[in-house]
């Protein structure tokens, strides 16, 4: 049974009740950010105990998965939208055990849709991937009607959760928004090397390891940051206008431009070492969000040196005044 939490909630500007399923991650705590600062009533839905982000800020806190949430038909009833965050895999995990992937993460889901229904909710804004879910890319920038032919076990789940908010879409009246980010970065990422090529680059760095790249360096991604990545969240949230919607920074960044730009922002040398290239890594992957900038007037405003700075200054790889020297 899910347990209760109550934090303050804040009195001033409050227009929406979000639930955000995953809110103590990466992601979702920078969304609550966000969301709370618009003046929105935010609950947390996360299977951590406690709050693992406040960012100075008051919102509900709920402890639970989604399976927990399905269950919470009062709180589904109180709410004006749902944030789904929550994911508990990444491609190399979900490879792994392709049916645990299913099973934590597409029931739970179906389930969630199925209470939403019976509680007369129909907004969720879903994040999905806007790498796993069109394999190997056929045209570049990849728009949204990309064919979809994941070949990851992530990837496929990811599909089958898009086709399944498309079915309660169509039978069931669900206004649902799916957002393919690219690849996401920015403050208290963490540490992990799955996660991504800068904050795992800069932690290397931070540490004085050394850093692989597989291949030459010149396969290109998209790395969006975080706060542009929420906004854009919020935006969907806000803005009653589903669909399906890439969400990337607009550009594309080689492995070889990203090392340089680290190397010029922090004034620090990452060691490197090459290994073979790996066959299933697509030469190049660069999103087409022309039709978020078009349903939401959003626009990615974070460079790629600004959003390096941020995150080598939380990691304390220079003094703030002497990045700004």
């Amino acid at each position: 049974m899910a347990r209760r939490i109550n934090i303050l909630r804040g009195a001033n500007g409050i227009a929406m009740h979000i639930i955000v399923l995953g809110g103590n991650g990466f992601i979702g705590s920078h969304f609550v950010k966000h969301a709370v600062g618009a003046g929105h009533r935010v609950t947390v839905v996360d299977l951590m105990p406690t709050p693992r982000h406040r960012h100075g800020m008051a919102f509900d806190f709920w402890s639970g998965g989604t399976a927990d949430l399905a269950n919470a038909t009062d709180l589904l009833r109180s709410a004006d939208a749902i944030v789904h965050c929550a994911y508990s895999t990444v491609p190399a995990t979900a490879n792994a055990d392709p049916a645990r992937d299913i099973t934590d993460n597409l029931v739970p889901l179906v389930a969630l849709l199925e209470a939403m229904d019976a509680a007369g909710l129909q907004r969720i804004v879903y994040l999905s991937s806007g790498g796993a879910v069109y394999g190997r890319p056929r045209m570049m920038p990849i728009p949204e009607d990309h064919s979809l032919d994941p070949i990851s076990a992530y990837g496929v789940t990811k599909v089958a959760s898009e086709k399944y908010l498309g079915m309660y879409a169509e039978n069931r009246g669900l206004r649902p928004v799916v957002l393919r980010p690219a690849n996401p970065y920015g403050v208290d990422q963490g540490k992990v090397g799955l996660l991504g090529a800068v904050t795992t680059f800069l932690n290397l760095l931070a540490t004085g390891e050394t850093a692989t790249i597989w291949g030459d360096g010149s396969i290109v991604r998209d790395f969006v940051h975080v706060d542009d990545m929420s906004r854009l969240i919020l935006a969907a949230v806000e803005q009653d206008v589903p669909g399906v919607y890439n969400c990337g920074s607009g550009s594309g960044c080689s492995l070889n431009a990203l090392v340089d730009t680290i190397e010029m922002v922090t004034g620090r040398r990452l060691p490197l070492r090459h290994e073979p290239a790996r066959g299933f890594d697509p030469p190049e992957i660069i999103l087409d969000i022309t039709a978020a900038r078009t349903a939401f007037g959003w626009q990615p405003q974070v460079s790629i040196e600004e959003g390096i700075r941020d995150v080598a200054l939380g990691l304390g790889l220079f003094e703030k005044a002497a990045s700004e020297a």
